[in-house]
């Protein structure tokens, strides 16, 4: 399972949600034919996807019902910034870093 969260236009607000299915290649060389992509709007469940696990269905759906939450508190947060982890995230604490050097130079 591969997550891509990506920009939905230049909404703050929202984003466009990406899941991804990946198989290795069977032992016999031949690639199957790429799946149809699915596309849900904002209030439709994984369940309405033909063939999903329901279990992995039900997880999906309260996952992505957390996020209006998380929204909601990034935005009532007194602390300015983000916190980000020692190790995880330090390749995001970088690229910040290096983008707020680009845009204090002259």
């Amino acid at each position: 399972m591969v997550y891509r969260f990506r920009p939905n236009g230049n909404d703050p607000d929202s984003c466009i949600f990406d899941l991804l299915f990946l198989q290795p290649v069977p032992d016999s060389g031949e690639r199957p034919e790429p799946a149809e992509m699915v596309e849900l709007d904002f209030e439709q469940s994984f369940h309405e996807v033909p063939g999903f696990d329901p279990g992995l269905a039900t997880i999906y759906d309260q996952d992505t019902g957390n996020l209006i939450g998380q929204q909601r508190g990034f935005k009532s947060s007194t602390k300015p910034g983000q916190t980000l982890g020692n190790y995880q995230e330090v390749r995001v604490r970088q690229l910040h870093q290096t983008i707020d050097k680009f845009l204090a130079r002259d």
